[in-house]
């Protein structure tokens, strides 16, 4: 009697155990998963941040900033049509005084 119970106890006990390592091995492999889609975001979040870069590197171009000026309507500035305004009195007093 006493060998039977030991030998139920011993067969629960495998069975315990190989229902642990297949859930063991579940989450290994969801956890795999869950890192390579990570590590593909990764990169794909990295290519889009070097294709911004270069982007943003063409926009600051003097040509690109002024073929948009020109497609907005602005001009060049023109010496003959600017106009210099007096300076208020004791504004170079305020201008070299630290704040």
């Amino acid at each position: 009697m006493i060998r039977r119970g030991v030998l139920l106890l011993v067969a629960a006990l495998l069975v315990a155990s190989g229902l642990s390592v297949v859930t063991a091995q579940h989450r290994a492999r969801s956890l795999f998963v869950d890192l390579e889609r990570a590590q593909q975001q990764a990169k794909a979040l990295e290519a889009e941040g070097n294709r911004l870069r270069v982007e943003l590197g063409r926009a600051s171009q003097p040509a690109t900033v002024e073929a948009a000026a020109r497609e907005l309507g602005l001009r060049p500035v023109d010496g003959a049509r600017t106009v210099f305004l007096p300076a208020a009195p004791g504004a170079a007093a305020t201008q070299g005084a630290p704040k």
